[in-house]
């Protein structure tokens, strides 16, 4: 089987599919860069192209059993908190329909972010309207990485599409691995694994190097570990080892070693994975300050305390000075102070100040350090620097290479481009190895076997 691989990045979702067996002969992107990584890579041709704009006429008499790819996601991720139905990268979905149609491929699968299934049953509806007016039945999951093997919980929406002259109806693979394990039976009747680990990802990679380029040591000193073998690849050294350190402030420094695996630095948030800034940052603020941070963030969110009717909003100065035990006149030269510094920001509503957490002081996550037994959550392009992600066990942000293994792409996989080039190709890629098992269902579907064991 063939096929073409639409918004290809530098082709995760095309390493996946090769790997189970699937020929694919051409990648099409607008991200320059993205497309000389999918080149070196792959067998198959990238093409620069914007496909919004049609079919160029290079292809266009291309015969292909299979069109693939992942529409751009920003309009729909809950990171971004736009979900807009007109918002122009949403209707790129509709741009590629359109190429299916073009091609008339035997099947279809499109990737996309599990926040598109947010935005309302009319765009739902009106995607599966837009594939059956091209000819295609179709069905949808939202699909966990983590249950292909991928060391990342990393949940997005997955299409399979079925040209309606063929018999075999649309359908979407079954896991192989689980959170629980413990042996239980996938519906083929292959026992499952469990979820892998961060720490079986990144365990023998040595230290990042300021060309990237570094030798892995034996597998035989890691023989328990069943990730090490596929991510490697038969590789003996890998590129794109490189990481960028934290600022070097003292509030930084004092941050970054005092979370735990698992935890991040936020404000806004309670419970045992978050620290907030009067704890990591105790000795930066007298008493009354700390009461102060943790009453605003305690309140912030509470109806009777908000301004300006918003769902999240800052607190009133006065109310602020009657919740927590100090003068107030003590409490007023505090907010002050915390103001001036930066920790806090003000907001005015018929004449009563109020304050809220400002971001030095965690209102979003920041620094958050992967716990080594667990997952990573969703990789994505911006978790390279270190006040997004930090390693597991080191006082640093991810190497590229770190999160090319937790996107589980193979070690003989060399990314073309500057950091941030790099950092954008490896947080918008499809995990390979979800991708593989994508592939090889698109081949069970068609009644064909993998050309080589699986």
């Amino acid at each position: 089987m063939n096929a073409i691989d639409l918004f290809c990045g530098a082709g995760g979702f095309s390493a996946g599919f090769e790997d189970a067996g699937i020929d694919v002969r051409y990648g099409v992107d607008t991200d320059e860069r993205a497309l000389e990584s999918f080149e070196a890579n792959h067998e198959g041709t990238g093409i620069l192209h914007d496909i919004s704009e049609g079919v160029p006429s290079e292809i266009k008499d291309l015969d292909v059993d299979v069109v693939f790819g992942s529409p751009p996601c920003q309009g729909f991720s809950d990171a971004r908190g736009s979900r807009r139905l007109d918002d122009e990268r949403n209707q790129l979905v509709f741009s590629f329909i359109q190429w299916v149609a073009h091609f008339e491929p035997d099947y279809v699968m499109m990737e996309n972010v599990a926040g598109m299934t947010t935005i309302g049953e009319a765009f739902l509806e009106a995607i599966e309207a837009e594939f059956a007016a091209a000819g295609y039945r179709v069905e949808w999951e939202t699909l966990n990485a983590a249950d292909f093997g991928v060391p990342q919980t990393r949940e997005r929406v997955i299409y399979c599409g079925v040209r309606e002259d063929l018999t075999v109806e649309p359908s979407l693979p079954t896991g192989t691995h689980s959170e629980g394990g413990g042996g239980q039976l996938t519906l083929e009747g292959e026992r499952m694994q469990g979820w892998t680990t961060v720490s079986a990802a990144l365990e023998d990679l040595p230290d990042p190097t300021e060309d990237g380029t570094v030798d892995l040591p034996p597998l035989s000193e890691f023989p328990d570990n069943e990730y090490l073998p596929l991510v490697r690849d038969g590789a003996t050294t890998t590129e794109n080892h490189t990481a960028k350190e934290p600022a070097t402030d003292e509030d930084t420094r004092h941050i970054v070693d005092a979370l735990e695996p698992g935890e991040m630095y936020r404000s806004s948030r309670f419970g045992d994975r978050y620290r907030q800034v009067w704890d990591l940052l105790a000795h930066r603020f007298s008493a009354v300050e700390r009461d102060a941070l943790h009453f605003i963030a305690r309140h912030r969110t509470r109806k009777a305390y908000r301004m300006n009717g918003k769902s999240v909003g800052a607190v009133p100065d006065h109310l602020i000075a009657e919740g927590i035990d100090h003068d107030d006149d003590e409490v007023y030269e505090a907010l002050e102070r915390l103001h001036d510094d930066g920790w806090i920001r003000t907001d005015e509503e018929d004449g009563t100040l109020g304050y809220d957490l400002n971001t030095k002081s965690g209102i979003r996550p920041r620094y958050m350090r992967l716990e080594p037994d667990g997952q990573s959550n969703t990789i994505m392009t911006t978790d390279f620097n270190p006040r997004d992600k930090l390693h597991p066990t080191e006082n640093r942000g991810l190497s590229l290479r770190e999160g090319a293994r937790i996107q589980s792409f193979p070690d003989t996989f060399v990314f073309e481009g500057r950091f941030d080039d790099v950092a954008n190709q490896i947080g918008n890629a499809v995990p390979p190895l979800m991708a593989k098992r994508l592939g090889e269902h698109v081949l069970d579907i068609a009644g064909k076997k993998p050309p080589h064991p699986q």
